[in-house]
């Protein structure tokens, strides 16, 4: 291995505190690491690395260093890269997806598959599953796909094939949930396409069924490192295991009280168990904080002292001084909007960067009211973990097209764009070709190319010959090694998909023309950095990202996030709101003591995002299902003594203004410890101003499902109350005018 160039020590050249180098340079293996909330976590696992490749003489591509999001492994990647000083180019740092598929692209031949396996979204799979279930003739109101999906990837999460769970199914409806699944992997292998949950259950799968391939990785990966241990899953548990029970070399970096992702599959007891799977395990603890004040940091020490299944830590900084955390009560959720937003106003005015801001909520249906207060003071602000990017009806459409050349066995794909742009193939005709294709055992697009689909209609027929000829120019365009960029616009400018949106000289066509010369621009400065790579890389990297991987912190916009989204991320204020029971706990988790306790972790991770101010915030009544409905503070307010908080409460004159949502004037009162600690009340006057707006159910570029036009989006509101009428552009292109009181609409 080449020596790196600077001869100064990688322990001289980085800072550590005792617990920190004392993690790095510990040779004695396993070793878990409890970092806390802000402790330095992603230093330590980086200048693991860089020790084990400058001291230890490790060649980096014997490190197999896993994440979670590609944003977390290319900062990782980058900071190996400058504490060291030569390239990691061949080092496997990435998120436990991209590495398996990785290993799957390599190893594909040994499980029935291509190495062009195309990687399936959410909307794919409801897409195949909606076929797989059509054809087993079962009605979706008996199983909502999306809650079979749920049940499959629960399956898949702990490594349980169709045949593992053959005959366990209870109840009738499990028993039909089994049959799906099995059907749906069946339609997965015959399309060649994995979804997300594959890529780790399949490298499991291979690593378990091959020995020889297990050693192989083994011998590969002489250290394996994990970042966020507390969020994997049985499978990533197992993919870990194997990988590392022959060497013991295995370090782990994570903390048991930011574990909140156990709805999707993730188990605290993965890391608090960790010493009972791998033995002799050597423990060290990062409890220094390096983001927080000590205010915030008393007030969550607090907030998740109350869970009991935890390993004790207790955060503390050296910082001096910072605000007090203030807990504040509304009337409701209009006023705490309103009030949130002149919070922010204020801290703007007083000099902190929108972007250094963020408001945090338990789900996504609570940003309304803050976008709608938002909009009324003209305060820019950026909803993440919205639609993303790569979600929008244009890009899939034309990364669709692009997936069939990578793999032509991608019916879902096909499906997606057989008629778009508009090439005269109906229903009658689409259903034709998939019957060609099922009696023949190919896929639709191999029949369209071999033109061998007959009994058609001489508009469909052309329209199949059409889109022939548009995948025989493009395949011709990829022997011809041309530019990912470059075939895209071919495709688009000989189908007439330019043309179709420029004809129709509307806003949401100009939008969606913006979007695709985005694509085309991501696609070519994709190339420039990739000049080995081509489309399937490309496909493959897009499939992969997470919505915090696209997210681009912005410094003159708000930041509206759940609170799950916010994780690994600081700003220096934070407001967290809707701190009522129902709400934060969830009510469906009230009855289960597992899940209460990671809800209380959800709230210490909001709390351990704020750097300088945290705010939280509850209401007296939220408007939910259309009425007016009581509520109480969170439990976990309960839990931290009242000398940890200020209280500020805004709530309402007369109690009799709370239904009508008349214009009120709010008291805030804040209690405040005087210097001798007594708690004092503070009246303040109001400063926002007042307003009697209708309730806004709906709001522009929102998504929604009709139940006889399908999905669509909001282009335009005009009206109130029950004149209110919604524009709609629906996803097949048709564009309605709909009463919003007759519409029966959806949030999709």
């Amino acid at each position: 291995m080449t020596s790196p160039t600077n001869s100064v020590s990688i322990l001289q050249r980085i800072t550590l505190n005792p617990q920190q180098k004392e993690a790095v340079v510990c040779e004695k293996w396993p070793q878990l690491v409890f970092a806390g909330a802000g402790t330095g976590k992603t230093r330590v696992l980086t200048a693991k690395i860089a020790y084990l490749i400058e001291q230890r003489r490790v060649y980096p591509n014997r490190i197999f260093a896993a994440t979670f999001t590609n944003k977390a492994a290319g900062e990782m990647r980058s900071r190996v890269e400058n504490l060291v000083g030569i390239s990691c180019k061949g080092m496997w740092i990435g998120t436990f997806h991209s590495m398996c598929a990785r290993i799957l692209r390599q190893q594909a031949h040994r499980i029935g598959y291509t190495p062009a396996f195309t990687i399936f979204d959410q909307d794919d799979q409801l897409s195949l599953l909606r076929a797989v279930m059509k054809s087993l003739e079962l009605d979706e109101r008996t199983m909502q796909p999306r809650h079979a999906l749920s049940v499959i990837s629960k399956y898949k999460n702990r490594c349980l094939s169709p045949e593992d769970v053959a005959g366990t199914g209870k109840s009738y409806y499990d028993q039909e949930a089994i049959r799906v699944y099995e059907h749906y992997q069946k339609a997965l292998v015959q399309q060649q396409a994995m979804d997300f949950d594959d890529l780790i259950a399949n490298a499991v799968r291979l690593l378990r069924a091959e020995p020889e391939v297990l050693q192989n990785y083994r011998t590969m990966f002489e250290y394996v490192l994990v970042d966020e241990y507390q969020d994997t899953n049985v499978a990533q548990f197992h993919l870990v295991q194997l990988l590392a029970s022959g060497h013991g070399r295995v370090f782990v970096v994570g903390d048991d009280d930011q574990s909140i992702y156990g709805w999707r599959g993730a188990q605290v007891e993965n890391i608090l168990s960790f010493d009972r799977h791998f033995p002799n395990t050597t423990t060290f603890k990062l409890e220094e904080n390096y983001r927080s004040t000590q205010a915030v940091l008393d007030f969550a020490n607090a907030v998740i002292r109350s869970n009991t299944r935890r390993a004790p830590k207790q955060l503390w900084t050296g910082k001096a001084g910072g605000a007090g955390v203030i807990v504040a009560r509304y009337g409701d959720d209009r006023q705490e909007a309103q009030g949130v937003v002149e919070r922010v106003s204020e801290l703007s005015r007083a000099g902190t960067k929108l972007g250094d801001m963020a408001v945090l909520f338990r789900t996504n249906a609570q940003s309304r009211a803050f976008e709608e207060a938002l909009r009324r003071r003209n305060v820019p602000y950026v909803l993440v973990g919205g639609i993303s990017f790569y979600e929008r009806k244009e890009i899939k459409d034309c990364l669709a097209y692009l997936r069939l050349l990578v793999n032509p066995k991608d019916d879902v794909s096909c499906d997606r764009i057989l008629n778009v742009p508009s090439r005269g193939i109906g229903a009658k005709s689409r259903d034709t070709l998939i019957e060609a294709a099922r009696r023949s055992s190919r896929s639709m697009l191999e029949v369209i190319v071999a033109g061998d689909c007959t009994g058609l209609g001489a508009k469909s027929f052309s329209g199949l010959e059409e889109l022939r000829s548009v995948f025989l120019l493009m395949r011709e365009l990829v022997e011809q090694s041309r530019a990912p960029n470059e075939i895209l616009q071919e495709m688009l400018t000989v189908t007439g998909y330019i043309d179709r949106l420029e004809s129709e000289e509307s806003e949401e066509a100009d939008a969606r023309l913006e979007n695709i010369n985005e694509l085309m621009n991501a696609l070519a400065i994709w190339s420039q950095e990739n000049e080995a790579g081509g489309i399937a890389e490309f496909l493959e990297e897009v499939s992969l990202a997470t919505d915090i991987d696209r997210w681009d912190k912005e410094t003159d916009s708000l930041n509206l996030m759940t609170l799950h989204c916010a994780k690994g991320l600081e700003f220096s204020s934070v407001f967290v709101v809707g701190l009522e029971d129902g709400l934060l706990p969830s009510r469906q988790n009230f009855d289960d003591e597992a899940k209460l306790a990671e809800e209380c972790r959800l709230f210490y991770v909001g709390a351990t995002r704020a750097m300088r101010t945290l705010e939280c915030s509850h209401v007296d009544q939220r408007w939910r299902f259309g009425s007016l409905m009581p509520m109480t503070p969170s439990r976990f307010l309960e839990a931290v003594p009242e000398k940890l908080f200020d209280t500020v409460d805004h709530t309402r004159v007369a109690a009799e203004a709370l239904p009508s949502m008349l214009s009120f004037r709010p008291q805030r009162v804040r209690e405040s410890k005087s210097g001798g600690g007594e708690r004092r009340k503070i009246r303040i006057e109001p400063q926002h101003d007042e307003f009697d707006q209708d309730i806004v159910q709906y709001r522009m570029g929102q998504h929604v499902m009709h139940r006889t036009y399908g999905p669509g989006k909001i282009l335009s509101i005009s009206g109130f109350g029950p004149d209110m009428r919604l524009t709609i552009l629906f996803n097949d292109g048709t564009r309605k005018r709909l009463m919003a009181r007759f519409a029966n609409l959806e949030s999709s």
